[in-house]
């Protein structure tokens, strides 16, 4: 099996992996990218349509200290700990930050253009696809059977088949995260998952205000932003098990965590593990799977690992899972959550993003992903001088084995846009729609002002009188008929590229 792997020198450089416009098998025709913005029909797609009136309900407000969105950086305690870390341990390393930062950049960028392995029906597709072009390039000779018996020819043709495969089916590889790939990451990648998982989990201490993380489950816990993300929020859980497939990951998260001091063990209760264990007898409060379940290969893997999780969470625990805001990434989220659901366990509630157990409505009516943003700063070390401000996306899922403790609340799929009278808020619903909400200044003033306080992400505390109709329970987004429906970033339930467009890959 192919692997990434990262070694930086003076020139360093990673594998530039073109997108390709892949499709995934699955059951229903859809498209879902980026590129397609231009044929959304926002009133369609939001029901922009429908007279819908909001009430602000005061009782339901969260508390903001700020009127912005936050901006994170890595808390105090993990700063510093990387800081002696670094000046005890790691020296010679230091001195090669200058290149580890770009080839974790470098990193950064393959990963999020990274699309799904093709699986099904559509790899078959695809391998047709490919049969037809060769057959197509080598029909020349009137018998192609002796055509191919020229050593020459049975070579030039080997050849052009791996290099068709290349471009069109082997479009996912997994990564070897090595030590210096473990650098590049902590430099690039660190920050930014940091700032994603104390979102979250924020988010998680605010909707379950009697939920205490004491035990704590990391699958792919890298060089240890889940751990300090939830010592920040929860507080030190008693019982924290990290389990991450690369020793050299496991090292430097463990080093960080002792500061640098090589003579001392790890603390009681933080266990650093290459695999899973076979049993799940023992239970977790919280269990977390971030930026991982990308590096499995097929989607029965995925389930898999997913049900595993799932089955190690304690009753009124917590299950999140957490991937890159890409079309890729929203596609693990999306059949992480449906699978999650047809297990048929009544004792279970969504506490984010989704305000409902409906089928997704962003998934069904619309062909871009689902994702939100948070905003960060770098560690304060050295290497770091500016406090630049970053952004990144992400797709996230919450879900509790037990009921949740506050009302399900719509909540803002988009950054609110403002005129000079209205705000336009666009929302999920609990009915499994997607909204448009107009707030006037002159008929509610007050919701109007509090507007000014939401952001992407944010729960809108209002309740919402909308016109039930048949339109309204089945919603519906078409792509225009003739238009090329490809998409960058390969998911399950994609629509199919016309014959003509796959030969001009």
């Amino acid at each position: 099996m192919k692997c990434l792997r990262i070694v930086p020198r003076f020139s360093t450089s990673v594998l530039a992996i073109r997108n390709e416009n892949i499709v995934h098998s699955g059951q229903s025709c859809r498209s879902l990218s980026s590129s397609q913005a231009k044929y959304r029909d926002k009133n369609k797609i939001y029901n922009a349509n429908l007279s819908v009136v909001a009430h602000l309900e005061s009782d339901w407000i969260q508390p903001k200290a700020k009127r912005g969105m936050p901006i994170i950086s890595p808390s105090q305690e993990f700063t510093e700990s990387l800081r002696k870390s670094l000046v005890s341990l790691y020296k010679e390393e230091v001195e090669h930050f200058s290149i580890y930062y770009p080839a974790g950049l470098k990193l950064d960028r393959f990963l999020k253009s990274r699309t799904l392995p093709l699986e099904g029906v559509l790899l078959r597709r695809k391998e047709k696809m490919i049969q037809d072009i060769l057959a197509k390039e080598f029909q020349d000779a009137e018998d192609p059977q002796s055509y191919l018996q020229d050593q020459q020819r049975i070579s030039d043709y080997n050849k052009r088949e791996e290099k068709l495969r290349e471009i069109h089916i082997n479009r996912w590889v997994p990564v070897k995260f090595d030590k210096n790939c473990a650098f590049a990451y902590l430099l690039a990648r660190s920050s930014a998952e940091y700032a994603v998982l104390e979102s979250i989990f924020a988010e998680l201490k605010y909707q379950e205000p009697e939920f205490k993380a004491k035990s704590f489950f990391d699958y792919g816990s890298g060089v240890g932003t889940g751990f300090w993300a939830t010592c920040k929020v929860f507080g030190k859980p008693t019982e924290s098990y990290c389990v991450d497939t690369s020793s050299d990951m496991n090292d430097l998260a463990r080093n960080i965590i002792l500061k640098g001091e090589e003579d001392k063990s790890l603390p009681i209760g933080i266990n650093f593990r290459l695999h899973t264990p076979s049993t799940t007898s023992f239970k977790y409060d919280l269990v977390l799977s971030a930026y991982s379940l990308m590096e499995k290969k097929s989607a029965k893997e995925r389930l898999e690992l997913i049900f595993k999780l799932w089955s190690r969470v304690e009753e009124n625990g917590c299950l999140v899972l957490v991937e890159l805001g890409t079309n890729a990434g929203f596609q693990i989220i999306s059949e992480a959550r449906d699978f999650l659901l047809q297990m048929g366990d009544e004792n279970m509630d969504i506490i984010g993003p989704c305000p409902q157990k409906l089928p997704c409505p962003r998934y069904n009516t619309d062909n871009v992903p689902c994702n939100f943003m948070a905003k960060y700063r770098m560690f304060e070390i050295d290497f770091f001088k500016k406090s630049q401000v970053h952004q990144e996306l992400y797709s996230y899922l919450t879900i509790k084995k037990g009921r949740r403790s506050r009302r399900e609340l719509p909540r803002l799929v988009e950054e609110p846009t403002r005129n000079k009278m209205h705000y336009i808020c666009r929302v999920c619903t609990s009915n499994g729609t997607l909204q448009e909400v107009k707030v006037d200044k002159r008929l509610d003033k007050e919701l109007h002002t509090f507007c000014k306080t939401l952001h992407w992400g944010d729960q809108m505390p209002v309740s919402l009188d909308i016109p039930l109709s048949e339109e309204t329970r089945t919603p519906a987004y078409e792509v225009p008929v003739g238009e090329n429906t490809q998409h960058e970033n390969s998911v399950e339930n994609a629509r199919v590229e016309p014959e003509e467009e796959a030969n001009k890959l």
